[in-house]
Formats: C-alpha cells, sequence, structure tokens
C-alpha cells in the first residue's frame, strides 16, 4: 500500500505539473532608485532575478504599496474603448517607470522580501477599505482589489482601480515623501476580441477569488468556504490566520483560520509513518452559538514535504448526526510542515485528490483492449490455419483419400 501512495503519485507528477508559477505584469513608479538592470519587453523575468530588481529599485527604503489585481495581463495595458485607455493614470507616468511584462510569482517574491514586522494587508471592497491605514516609514502595504461589482465591465473595474491607485499614492507620498508604487495580479487573465459577446463571457468566466495564508507549520490556499447545517447553506467570508499549535512529542499540529462574524475552523493534523494527513476540525461559531466537531469524509495525506492539491472539494461532516453540520472547502491547495517556522513556506511537488484512473485514461484502456482482442483473435485464426501435407506427384498415381481421412 505505501509503494502504491508513492508511485501512483509519482506517476501524475511526471504527466502534469499540478500548480504551475504563474506569469503576471508589474508596473513599478514612484521613488525608484538607480536602474541598472534592464530587461527586454520579450523577456520572462524568473522570481530570483525580480527579487534582484526590487533590491535596486528599493534601495532608499521607501514606503511600498502594492497593488494586486485579481487577474491581470498585459492586454489590459494595451485595452482601449471609443479610443481611451482604462489606465490613463499609469500612462501619464511610465516614461519614470519601470514596467515589466513577464514576472514569474511576482507576489511571492514581494511577500518574501518585506519585512514580516512592517506588512499591512488590506482589501478594497465596495464598502472601501477594509481596515484603516497606519502604515510606517519603510513599510510594505498589500492592497488586494477585490470590489468587482456584478454588472461592471472588465474597462469599469480596470479605469476605477486606476483612479483609486492615483488618489492612494497622493496621499501616500504627502504624507510620507518617498513613495514606491506597484501594480501586479495574482494570475493572468484571457482577453478576447472585442464583439457582441464580450461582456456576458466576461461575466460567466470570472477567475473565483482565493485566499493564501501563511502561519505557523502550515500554508493554504483556498476559494468558498461553505457551511451547511442541514437546511441553510452559508459562505464563510473574511478568512484570516489565526493561532496555529504544533505538538512535536505528539506528532500533532491544530491551525485555526478565523472568519468574520468570530467564526473559527480548526485543522487538525497529524504526523505518522513519513506523511502529514488532515485528520479532522473544529468548527466554533458565536450566532448561532455552534461547538461542532467535524470528521473528514476522505482520506487527505501527502509525504512530508510535499503538498496536497484538489481542484474539487474538501469536506468536514459532523460527528453528531442530530445536527448535520457540512463544511467544504472549494480549490484547495495545503501543505502542513510540522515546524515553528511561519515564513518563507513553499509548497513542494502536490499530489491530488483526483483518481489515478481518470475518465480519459479509461477510454484509452478500454480503446486499446478492443485493439488487443483484435489482434489476438486474428493470430489465433492464423495459428489454427492448416497447410497441405500431401501433393500431386505428375509421374506417379494419383492420390486418393477416403473418406475416413
Amino acid at each position: 500500500m505505501a509503494f502504491c501512495r508513492v508511485v501512483f503519485p509519482l506517476l501524475v507528477l511526471s504527466v502534469m505539473q499540478c500548480f504551475a508559477n504563474v506569469q503576471v505584469p508589474a508596473f513599478l513608479w514612484g521613488d525608484l532608485g538607480q536602474r541598472s538592470i534592464h530587461h527586454s519587453a520579450l523577456d520572462k523575468i524568473p522570481s530570483r532575478d525580480f527579487g534582484v530588481i526590487l533590491k535596486h529599485e528599493l534601495d532608499q527604503d521607501p514606503m511600498t504599496v502594492i497593488f494586486m489585481e485579481q487577474t491581470l495581463s498585459v492586454e489590459d495595458f494595451s485595452r482601449k474603448t471609443d479610443g481611451e485607455t482604462p489606465f490613463p493614470y499609469l500612462h501619464s507616468v511610465v516614461g519614470d517607470a519601470l514596467y515589466l511584462p513577464s514576472v514569474e510569482s511576482p507576489l511571492r517574491v514581494l511577500n518574501k522580501y518585506a519585512d514580516p514586522e512592517k506588512v499591512d494587508h488590506v482589501k478594497l471592497t465596495e464598502n472601501g477599505l477594509s481596515a484603516e491605514i497606519k502604515p510606517e516609514g519603510g513599510k510594505f502595504l498589500f492592497i488586494n482589489l477585490k470590489d468587482a461589482k456584478e454588472d461592471e465591465s472588465r474597462e469599469e473595474l480596470l479605469r476605477r482601480h486606476n483612479d483609486f491607485m492615483e488618489d492612494m499614492f497622493t496621499k501616500l507620498q504627502e504624507r510620507y515623501g518617498k513613495v514606491v508604487a506597484i501594480y501586479t495580479g495574482h494570475y493572468p487573465s484571457w482577453t478576447i476580441p472585442e464583439h457582441s459577446r464580450v461582456r456576458r463571457q466576461a461575466t460567466e468566466a470570472a477567475t473565483p477569488s482565493t485566499t493564501d495564508l501563511s502561519m505557523t507549520g502550515l500554508r493554504i490556499i483556498f476559494g468558498t468556504v461553505r457551511l451547511n447545517d442541514g437546511t441553510n447553506d452559508v459562505i464563510l467570508q473574511g478568512a484570516a490566520a489565526g493561532d496555529s499549535i504544533v505538538n512535536n512529542t505528539a506528532n500533532e499540529m491544530h491551525s485555526t483560520i478565523t472568519f468574520s462574524n468570530n467564526d473559527n475552523v480548526t485543522l487538525n493534523f497529524a504526523q505518522q509513518s513519513g506523511y502529514w494527513m488532515l485528520t479532522s476540525a473544529n468548527l466554533v461559531r458565536t450566532s448561532p452559538a455552534v461547538d461542532e466537531h467535524l470528521k473528514i469524509k476522505e482520506e487527505l495525506y501527502a509525504l512530508m514535504g510535499f503538498s496536497y492539491r484538489c481542484a474539487v472539494n474538501i469536506t468536514f461532516a459532523t460527528v453528531n448526526e442530530t445536527t448535520p453540520y457540512t463544511l467544504t472547502f472549494q480549490n484547495t491547495l495545503m501543505q502542513a510542515y510540522f515546524s515553528e517556522n511561519s515564513t518563507d513556506l513553499e509548497f513542494g511537488d502536490s499530489f491530488n485528490c483526483v483518481g489515478f484512473f481518470t475518465a480519459p485514461i479509461w477510454a484509452g484502456l478500454f480503446v486499446v483492449s478492443i485493439l488487443l482482442s483484435i489482434i489476438f483473435y486474428g493470430i489465433m485464426m492464423m495459428m489454427d490455419i492448416n497447410t497441405n501435407d500431401r501433393f500431386d506427384d505428375p509421374k506417379g498415381k494419383t492420390i486418393t483419400i477416403n473418406a475416413v481421412e
């Protein structure tokens, strides 16, 4: 069994890498340092090179604000509606800016580069910023631009973000003097030619939001979190990293994710025989009052040093069936490290929750089995052919075959 657990994931990993590094543009402007590194517009900049660029551009220790779009691609900067670009402010400062069209995971590099004690994370929602900004000099301020409206086009969204970045950069510059702004995205976006279906397709193909949390001994990325009590379906929002307790003596770890309205979900991990596994979860709510222990429905495990990737659902169900609580994490990537380190948590190669024998594999095996059956039947028929063992001698007596023979 242990051999199968190792071989099957490695076979899957050899075919496809499940969680590849993203390539997104990065636009830097403000009080940049002496730029001694230049890149072609056709270059793809690795994460390590982007870290070197940041070291040169931020050598004066300025106030750094990072505007994080949910999706962003090079095509967004070249968009035009009635001859007008959605980024008039960025186009006006492009002469003194540094534009990198393709950077490998820039947000991961920025999180590693920033001092953990001088970092603020806020969100731009439909009601404004999620928290009051009280930055210090030399601090990193991450603003997640997560305020898309249902009936808003892509151009209108980008234009609002352009105006917000201009206003925010001006306020920070008046307060701190030296300010560097960086505009980038979590994931690349795909653009299509303008035609009558653009708006409808943009609404239907919207990229779901994800949450990336790092805490002591655990890093987890997930999409929507749903809670069902048998009658109502609630989406838990406002996820943030809570306390994480690592007990290496008992090979256990308990990591808490806090949500809005004082909702908490504690994930319970165990370590055994070179594997880490997620065993259960504890759900605590204040309104209504809930304190439930939830068991995971399907076994979730991975080798130590490996991550676990599930693009479908990870579901927990209540042990007490009087109130059938069900907690579901969608589109999840996680890895348990069982260490006291809470920074520089990099995902290892991933185990995938999808079974090895997927529908395409079964279809291929079915076709191959039919071909092998035809070949086997043909070979058997050929082997059953009997050739003559007697031949007429033109100079001798004619062969006579009796009915018995």
